[in-house]
């Protein structure tokens, strides 16, 4: 017969629903797995409690047992790689839910978000000035900002939820315009997302404002100047009135003061983080973010031509990251004894933290460095105190891959320009390589002659021809034909894959094509001052010229797709202008020679690179001055040698120039 089951059956039948005490699939402690015995999963488990005492308590006199019972998982403890375990995730989620929870609960009786009855404490005086949403409101400069896709635009309130935070810091744009501007910052800067760990972001974005893990304010500010460059939902300055100020005009702000106009979107956005940052910094809080507000401010101020604050605010990056320690890494710190650690900053807490501070220090590094090209002024940290690893690659950044230094170049590498291991280059670690290349050539020019004069070696002629009475020429030197031998090896030894800025599928890699541009630009800073465009043998000459083919044929590579040039970063303008100005000298010699087979093609490459730059100054004030500054130099060139010229050379001339 069929044996009748007893109640206590019927209590763990799959009718009566699952058995609580059941484990899943390998959730008991390894011990009792191996030991074949009950397990509640516990942390330590009973079980291994309970052996633990009973080996105590029967032991031998003497024997040393562990103070705790040895229960161990298949579950890892949570390593440092930036990844979060599926344990932590579900925390996460519940910790999210909670506060959701919470705030709904806050919002009932409040009034809807962003009504346009009443104002609501996410709304700030920014959204009603920025006319976001509004057509009105749009860019006054007449540029064209990109199209933002409304997959962008989404709110930082829950879809389908009445939802607002009740403490929003006071002078930040409302969670709607925010959001936005942090959308269109991270779709459309090139850096964004070395900057900042998007997903990182994004997650800390989405916490109530009062929680230690949101954003810091300065960093919010800062994004949203920036931001404010591509997109039409807020208000813009007026474009630049050239008869009012000079376009070599260095202190642009001492006119500003003179407009009678209120302050920009973008204008307010830079001041407020400029002043919430100064207040973090002397406390000596949250010191990274306070840095990567800093380096969103020198974004901004290049791209809107406030060089005087350009300048001053990159020195104040560089000397931030020396207190950080970000400048140098194990094991090349000091050796001497110090009452301060080489770091104020706390141990990075997994990977991702770590190669952000890395990549927080080169950005840094790079916005100095290429700043500097355009003037005679010294650099604020010297190239000899950096001993730092360059940046992992852009995908490993992303999903928090620990590479290990021996994988790894060193900055202070003897080969580091000329050896480029393809499983560790990308266009990031170009770009870094072309700055630390245009501080070397920046450093060569500005100490050639202190170090000539004191005789230290360096700038020591290779070999004596020259006369006492004539001025020593540098490219005589070692040092100058070392750094010439440099360069020019530097963009020839890229990986094959990286020769193009154009991806396989057609995209253009904004990195990769500054980090191509800025090697040119390092070629023509090196012997743009020793070239003589009259002499037909001078080599510097020839370089020169050949260095700025090579960023009209980059330009050209750019127009074949429908990118818009005017999303490169600012510097990219200043690349093109070092070209123009270049052929601005050849076309002058052209002239007074009256070749014109070379008149002709000067003026068409001429014409290339203003119309990028003009492309540019779309959504780059800077590019608006350079444009403006390259059109000085060629007035100059051709009024200077017009009269000189024949009627007919003359007016064969004027028509090419209108044809172009």
């Amino acid at each position: 017969m069929p044996k009748v089951p007893s109640a206590s059956s019927h209590a763990h039948s799959p009718s009566q629903g699952p058995n609580l005490n059941v484990l899943k699939r390998n959730q008991a402690c390894h011990q009792c797995r191996r030991r074949k015995l009950k397990c509640d999963a516990k942390r330590p488990c009973s079980t291994c409690v309970r052996s633990h005492k009973h080996a105590i308590a029967h032991s031998p006199a003497g024997t040393v047992h562990p103070t705790e019972p040895e229960c161990t998982f298949d579950e890892p403890l949570e390593l440092n790689t930036g990844v979060d375990g599926p344990r932590t995730k579900y925390e996460k989620l519940e910790n999210r839910i909670a506060e959701l929870e919470a705030l709904l609960q806050e919002k009932n009786g409040t009034q809807r978000l962003m009504s346009p009855q009443n104002g609501s404490p996410a709304s700030s005086n920014h959204d009603r000035d920025s006319g976001f949403g509004s057509e009105s409101d749009s860019r006054s400069s007449g540029s064209t900002p990109a199209l933002v896709p409304a997959a962008l635009s989404t709110p930082l309130s829950m879809p389908g939820m009445d939802m607002t935070w009740t403490h929003w810091p006071t002078d930040l744009p409302g969670p709607d315009l925010l959001r936005h501007l942090v959308d269109v910052f991270f779709t459309f800067h090139p850096h964004a997302s070395q900057l900042f760990h998007t997903s990182t972001f994004m997650t800390s974005l989405s916490l109530p404002p009062d929680h230690p893990k949101f954003p810091a304010v300065p960093v919010l500010h800062a994004i949203c100047a920036v931001g404010s460059l591509y997109t039409s939902a807020v208000t813009s300055a007026p474009p630049v009135n050239f008869d009012k100020i000079p376009a070599d005009e260095i202190f642009t702000q001492r006119y500003r003061i003179k407009e009678n106009r209120p302050d920009s979107f973008a204008e307010q956005q830079a001041t407020l983080a400029k002043e919430a940052l100064q207040r973090m910094e002397i406390m000596g809080l949250e010191l990274i973010q306070v840095l990567q507000s800093t380096i969103l401010l020198s974004w901004y101020y290049c791209s809107n031509a406030r060089c005087a604050q350009l300048f001053l605010n990159c020195a104040h990056s560089m000397r931030l990251c020396v207190p950080l320690g970000l400048n140098v890494c194990p094991p090349f710190h000091t050796i001497s004894r110090s009452t301060r650690p080489a770091s104020v900053l706390s141990p990075a807490k997994n990977v991702v933290e770590d190669e952000l501070r890395r990549n927080v220090f080169w950005f840094a590094y790079a916005m100095e460095r290429q700043h500097g090209c355009s003037n005679g002024w010294a650099l604020s940290l010297d190239d000899n105190d950096i001993s730092q690893l360059l940046p992992v690659q852009s995908d490993q950044f992303d999903n928090g891959k620990l590479v290990s230094p021996s994988e790894r170049q060193w900055a202070h590498s003897n080969d580091l320009l000329t050896v480029h291991p393809e499983h560790q280059t990308d266009g990031l670690i170009l770009y870094i390589k072309a700055s630390i290349l245009l501080s070397k050539v920046k450093t060569f020019n500005l100490r050639f002659r202190a170090k000539h004069f004191s005789g230290d070696g360096e700038g020591s002629l290779s070999y004596n021809t020259f006369r006492a009475d004539e001025p020593v020429d540098p490219r005589n030197t070692m040092s100058f034909i070392d750094l010439d031998g440099t360069v020019t090896s530097f963009i020839a030894t890229f990986p094959s894959h990286l020769r193009n800025p154009l991806t396989k599928d057609e995209k253009m890699d904004c990195t990769l094509f500054a980090a191509m541009a800025m090697s040119h630009v390092a070629m023509i800073v090196l012997h743009e001052p020793h070239a003589d465009i009259r002499s037909r043998g001078c080599i510097s000459a020839l370089k020169i010229l050949t260095a700025t083919r090579s960023i009209v044929d980059l330009i050209y590579t750019a127009w074949s797709t429908t990118f818009d040039l005017s999303l490169f970063e600012s510097f990219v303008s200043f690349c093109f202008f070092a070209g123009g100005r270049v052929l601005s000298r050849f076309l002058q010699a052209a002239l007074e020679e009256e070749a014109e087979d070379q008149i002709k093609t000067f003026r068409s490459e001429m014409g290339v690179i203003r119309t990028a730059i003009e492309q540019m100054s779309t959504r780059h004030r800077i590019a608006s001055y350079l444009l403006r500054m390259l059109d000085d130099l060629t007035a100059k060139s051709e009024v200077r040698w017009s009269e000189t010229l024949s009627p007919t050379t003359a007016q064969s001339l004027a028509l090419e120039s209108v044809v172009v």
